[in-house]
């Protein structure tokens, strides 16, 4: 009897250690018993504009993410963590309480267009559950586009004066931006989060020896517009192209590069003569 009773207690202590088991990956989705849990979380950046020699923003400072300023606020919008990016490591894991949160990372300064910064922004929201630790991502990515413009080096042979001027973005609403013939640093154009349509104008005044004899017109200007989206570089290529006849033909021809990929951009450039 007494090896029976001994027997009987080994399979119930089996069956009650195999419950505990089988249970443990639930029991770390309910709620703790504190009323909190832990977060853990890094940071990435997602700038993707090619490398660009420009003296006025260091592109590579917003690759590094140790530069952001990171906010965590939990349920209730209470700020639970402020610090910048090269401390996050040392504050994690962090401890929130059961219910939601939001971790916001931030780097440079948002301007509806500039030439000496940008902006990048990274939300990341999520649930802190029970007593499993949270692990998130969050990547920062530019608010803006970059526009550059290359004249070709044969402009200064037939026009005395060229540039062109941007517009049409929301943030920008009714002000430009201008690219002069000798200018060479790019513009950061904010963009709301989906893409938006910029509208140029090119402005040239011709030299007297290539001005049209049936047309002397020596200031003439060419519209067009192209798509732009957050995070995408284009590059606008602006040439001569001068036929001499009797009576001259100068005129331009423009492309569009998405200088991201260094490739042609297959897009439609409605353009005009005005």
């Amino acid at each position: 009897m007494k090896t029976l009773k001994w027997m009987t207690g080994m399979v119930l202590g089996t069956g009650l250690l195999l419950v505990s088991c089988t249970s443990t990956d639930e029991e770390l989705n309910q709620p703790s018993e504190t009323g909190q849990g832990q977060l853990t979380f890094s940071l990435s950046s997602g700038t993707t504009f090619a490398a660009d020699a420009t003296r006025a923003v260091n592109e590579a400072s917003y690759e590094n993410v140790d530069n952001y300023t990171v906010i965590v606020t939990d349920k209730d919008g209470v700020e639970k963590l402020n610090c910048k990016g090269f401390e996050v490591a040392s504050n994690m894991p962090l401890t929130l309480p059961i219910g939601s949160f939001t971790v916001k990372a931030f780097y440079g300064t948002e301007s509806a267009a500039s030439r000496n910064d940008f902006y990048v922004l990274g939300i990341t929201e999520g649930t802190i559950k029970g007593a499993k630790e949270e692990n998130v991502t969050v990547t920062c990515t530019p608010t803006c586009g970059r526009i550059k413009v290359a004249f070709d080096e044969e402009m200064a042979t037939y026009f005395d004066n060229y540039e062109v001027t941007f517009t049409g973005t929301e943030a920008l609403g009714t002000n430009t931006i201008s690219w002069l013939k000798d200018d060479t640093e790019p513009w950061y154009v904010k963009l709301n989060e989906s893409e938006e349509k910029l509208t140029f104008t090119v402005t040239t005044t011709t030299k007297d020896d290539y001005l049209n004899k049936d047309n002397k017109q020596k200031v003439s200007t060419k519209n067009g517009s192209f798509t732009l989206s957050r995070n995408k570089a284009y590059k606008l290529n602006i040439k001569p192209n001068y036929t001499p006849t009797a009576t001259g033909n100068i005129e331009i021809d423009i492309t569009i590069d998405e200088t991201t990929n260094d490739k042609p951009v297959d897009i439609e450039v409605p353009i005009e003569w005005l």
